[in-house]
């Protein structure tokens, strides 16, 4: 357990996907309530070739809500059985005081080895406050259930919308990536993309983007 004189450090460990955001910004707000500084470890067990346009987005957001909140980012990669070595390594490093992991690292690591990783990391990171954050409270109810990333492009349309595309169209208004729903023979889904160092997710219905609200926000 860490004491109250010493000076907190957060280190939140998230994979990719849609509830690694909201890992972060959990941990971006126990940061600030703790004046605290803040390290975001990212287990990066994706092969390159077949996930490389959601980690390209996932990246991004990630980047956006660590410089929001004046984190560093650390990259590792990772297989699921090495976890526990790359959380040691990264809380001994950045001397953590507090770790912040969701449940589905924890339900990975019980399923693989029969043992809870709180367990293990009580062990070997005595000196830091574990929190595990549940489904309910992490996000995971709202499941990403979208494709594989693949590279788009969006066409504005003299109505004011946008028509989505998969070939590199002359012209083009915006570049990103599409997310399809998994439920749909359609072209429906999300269309991520990056502005003004931003990056934004507008909802695609039947190939359209009828306007550029962001999901978040929508």
């Amino acid at each position: 357990m860490s004491s109250s004189h010493e000076q907190e450090r957060i280190l939140v460990c998230v994979n990719y996907g849609h509830n690694g955001s909201r890992l972060i910004k959990r941990g971006a707000k126990l940061a600030h309530q703790l004046e605290a500084p803040l390290s975001i470890l990212v287990f990066d067990s994706l092969p390159e070739d077949e996930f490389k346009h959601d980690k390209e987005v996932d990246m991004s957001i990630f980047q956006e809500l660590a410089d929001e909140a004046g984190a560093e980012v650390i990259i590792e990669k990772s297989r699921a059985p090495d976890i526990k070595k790359i959380i040691t390594k990264a809380a001994k490093e950045k001397e953590a005081t507090q770790i912040i992991i969701g449940q589905v690292v924890e339900s990975l690591w019980t399923n693989l080895l029969g043992r809870s990783i709180i367990d293990v990391l009580l062990h070997e990171v005595p000196f830091a406050d574990l929190h595990v954050v549940p489904k309910q409270r992490s996000g995971e109810e709202d499941d990403w259930n979208f494709e594989r990333g693949v590279h788009a492009f969006l066409l504005a349309k003299d109505d004011g919308t946008y028509e989505l595309h998969f070939d590199d169209i002359e012209g083009f208004t915006y570049e990103g990536v599409f997310f399809k729903s998994l439920h749909t023979d359609f072209d429906n889904g999300i269309f991520a993309f990056t502005q003004d160092h931003k990056v934004f997710e507008v909802r695609v219905d039947e190939n359209i983007v009828h306007e550029l609200v962001d999901v978040d926000e929508s």
